[in-house]
């Protein structure tokens, strides 16, 4: 994180995971059956083709 936003002071280490939980909701009211964000534990995340 500290090499994306180096003089944030105030940025936590969750912000991309509460970026990929809205994505998610967002994309679950548009279809329920869509889930195209993979978690990879540990790394980060993966988008699916569709």
């Amino acid at each position: 994180m500290d090499s994306v936003w180096e003089d944030a002071q105030d940025t936590y280490d969750r912000t991309v995971d509460t970026h990929i939980k809205t994505l998610r909701a967002k994309l679950r009211a548009i279809n329920p059956d869509l889930s195209p964000i993979n978690t990879h534990r540990g790394m980060g995340y993966s988008l699916r083709g569709l």
